[in-house]
């Protein structure tokens, strides 16, 4: 990650631009390491400012999946902080400039469950999953709904 997705530019302005990135060495700082259930590198974890872990993912990730990775965790940290205008707006932000990311099913399915959580309409929970189930059929989100009729 170090010489192929840690210097990207696009990389470096999102980071900058939504988080204060800490970088530990895992061999001379055990007792983070431990303390953060890291057993292996590299391992991304999204904290809040009061160390509460929202969502972590392992291993390399070239620059136009890792900032969709970086960018779900951030809608997963808004919507578990039951601030669901912002998560919505998160990961409908992923799903829509990185359709092709692996994780895009994953973010419309949450996204259509902060919309739903936003304003209790089951209709836009049901049309988020249709979308789902439409849009990324092969994937294990659209296996999770479905049940939902079209």
């Amino acid at each position: 990650m170090g010489t192929v997705t840690y210097p990207d530019a696009a990389v470096i302005n999102y980071i900058n631009s939504n988080f204060v990135p800490l970088q530990i060495n895992v061999q001379s700082n055990t007792d983070l390491a431990g303390k953060h259930r890291v057993f292996w590198t590299p391992t991304i974890i999204i904290l809040d400012s009061s160390v509460t872990e929202y969502y972590r993912f392992n291993g390399f990730l070239p620059p136009e999946e890792f900032i969709p990775q970086l960018g779900f965790g951030l809608g997963k940290m808004f919507l578990e902080k039951q601030n669901h205008k912002a998560a919505s707006i998160q990961l409908k932000s992923v799903v829509d400039k990185y359709p092709g990311s692996d994780i895009a099913p994953e973010a419309q399915y949450w996204f259509a469950v902060s919309e739903y959580k936003a304003a209790h309409n089951a209709d836009a929970l049901l049309n988020g999953w249709k979308k789902l189930k439409k849009d990324y059929p092969n994937s294990i989100w659209a296996k999770k709904v479905a049940y939902v009729k079209e």
